[in-house]
C-alpha cells in the first residue's frame, strides 16, 4: 500500500484551514510550506503515489515535490 496525492491533499488542506482559522499556530515558515504544498498537490493526479523520504515529498518518478522546513 502507498499514500497518494489524494491522502496528502486531504491532510494538508485540513491543516491549512486550521492554520487560517487560528486553531493551530505554527511558524510562518510552516504556514508557507503548507499553503505551497497544498497548491502543488492540487495540480497532481489524485491517485499518483507520493513518497515521503526523510523530510521530503517525491512523486512516483523520484522528482522532489516539497521539502518540509526544519524550524
Amino acid at each position: 500500500m502507498y499514500l497518494d496525492v489524494e491522502h496528502y491533499l486531504r491532510v494538508y488542506s485540513l491543516r491549512k484551514r486550521m492554520q487560517e482559522e487560528g486553531v493551530t499556530k505554527p511558524s510562518e515558515q510552516m504556514k508557507i510550506f503548507t499553503r505551497d504544498f497544498v497548491s502543488k498537490l492540487e495540480s497532481l493526479p489524485l491517485k499518483e503515489e507520493i513518497v515521503l523520504q526523510g523530510n521530503s515529498f517525491y512523486d512516483n518518478k523520484g522528482n522532489l515535490i516539497m521539502k518540509i522546513p526544519m524550524d
